[in-house]
């Protein structure tokens, strides 16, 4: 392997752990509580983190990110009960978005308002993508803990102004953050 390729794989690598500890930072050190009939949802800057991964890093390696930044937050913060959705949805959520971005962006050919639009698009995108997999999720587990369909779905829907309000936050996050955080994210990947 030559010195390139190795600086490259290094440079990945430890992009790919900055932004993972960055989504644990972002979730462990600011939560605001916010009402719901199932869960303890929290406002949090953790989805804001995984979009700038998405656009920083792709959907494979923000995938990575994300999984393990959310996982670490949930073992030590006793939410061990939230890992499967936590390990589902991100993945889906990540590779989704990260895709959509990704040929958004290669149209976009180079364009950086261009980019910016696709980018606060895809935070909307990745938003709308959790609070379905989210709702379907969690009304899927309310039933397999024995609700009947019906207290499920209404439950689900006295909770989803939380995951709503988290949708809004992460949106205007990446409208304010995106093009420092993806300037300097090139400057220190060249």
């Amino acid at each position: 392997m030559n010195h390139e390729a190795n600086s490259s794989n290094i440079k990945s690598t430890v992009s790919t752990a900055f932004f993972a500890a960055v989504i644990f930072l972002g979730i462990q050190s600011f939560r605001i509580p916010l009402p719901a009939a199932v869960g303890t949802p929290f406002l949090h800057f953790g989805h804001i983190f995984v979009m700038l991964a998405i656009v920083c890093l792709g959907a494979g390696r923000s995938t990575i990110a994300a999984v393990l930044g959310l996982i670490i937050f949930d073992l030590l913060n006793g939410y061990i009960h939230a890992i499967p959705n936590v390990f589902v949805s991100t993945i889906i959520k990540c590779m989704f978005v990260g895709t959509v971005f990704s040929l958004l962006r290669s149209k976009a050919a180079g364009n950086r308002q261009k980019e910016y639009t696709c980018a606060v698009i895809c935070a909307a995108l990745y938003g709308i993508t959790n609070i379905v997999v989210d709702f379907i999720w969690s009304t899927a587990e309310l039933m397999i803990l024995g609700s009947s369909l019906g207290a499920a779905l209404t439950a689900e829907l006295t909770s989803i102004p939380a995951t709503i309000i988290n949708a809004g936050f992460t949106v205007i996050g990446i409208a304010i953050l995106y093009i420092p955080v993806t300037t300097a994210y090139r400057r220190i990947m060249q």
